[in-house]
């Protein structure tokens, strides 16, 4: 078996050609933890070509599936081929694991839970940029800030009254994930800049301390961190923006 990787933005899609059996089932997880670990949880396992599969590759698609929605993520299968599509619909697999007739429904399936999941739990920003600046010298001399403090831009993912998540790639600055992970340590002090539209034209300017840092794709990292000394009417105003998200959230077809 041979398993061909597209990668997107968001998602990737596996594409699997051939006999899909014991053999080739770590395989597979491999290919998934691989990019779970480098923040794709969101992936489309297309089986059109896939001439046979046998009971222990089903169980790693199963596998795999668990493993995406662990990390928040998900999982769907494109296209079966009708080997494929009779066997998994006779163990009822199709009951647990999305199963769509083209790889465009399947993506769209992907894109309508990436969707779903930016309205979830600690109430996302839209994608919004953030400044980020460091307070001492030594990192911002990292940065190529002189005397002068150096600002970086970097995406929101989530915040609300008290906690931050924003994604930075340093590629455009030469900078690897494990180059960033020294910017970002646990315990070290972020200041940040940024906008959340829906409740305040301007900025909200912050100090977060990090809690932790994870890789996100080639040279990426999501950052998360707590904030410091907010003021009331900011804790008031994100705290509010949170449970409103949520709420919307729990609305929408599917939730």
């Amino acid at each position: 078996m041979k398993i061909d990787k597209s990668l997107h933005d968001d998602y990737a899609v596996l594409t699997l050609k051939g006999e899909f059996d014991t053999f080739y089932c770590p395989a597979l997880m491999q290919e998934v933890e691989t990019l779970v670990e480098r923040g794709v949880n969101h992936l489309v396992l297309d089986l059109r070509l896939v001439k046979f599969i046998n009971s222990t590759a089903l169980g790693a698609v199963i596998k795999a599936h668990k493993r995406c929605r662990a990390d928040g993520g998900d999982l769907v299968v494109a296209q079966p081929s009708p080997f494929v599509r009779e066997v998994i619909r006779k163990v009822g697999i199709d009951k647990l694991i999305a199963m769509h007739d083209t790889e465009q429904d399947a993506i769209k399936a992907i894109i309508k839970h990436l969707n779903q999941k930016e309205l979830a739990g600690d109430a996302p920003v839209d994608s919004e940029k953030v400044l980020i600046a460091f307070p001492d010298d030594t990192r911002n001399k990292m940065v190529g800030g002189g005397k002068k403090t150096k600002s970086l831009v970097g995406t929101m993912a989530n915040v609300d009254g008290s906690r931050v998540q924003f994604f930075w790639n340093g590629q455009k600055a030469g900078f690897s994930a494990d180059q960033a992970k020294q910017l970002f340590f646990a315990g070290g002090d972020v200041q940040l800049k940024f906008q959340v539209k829906m409740i305040k034209k301007s900025f909200f300017e912050l100090v977060a301390t990090v809690d932790a840092v994870e890789p996100a794709g080639d040279s990426g990292v999501r950052i998360t961190g707590k904030f410091k000394k907010v003021p009331e009417s900011d804790r008031e105003a994100l705290s509010q923006f949170a449970a409103d998200m949520a709420f919307l959230k729990n609305q929408l077809p599917g939730s």
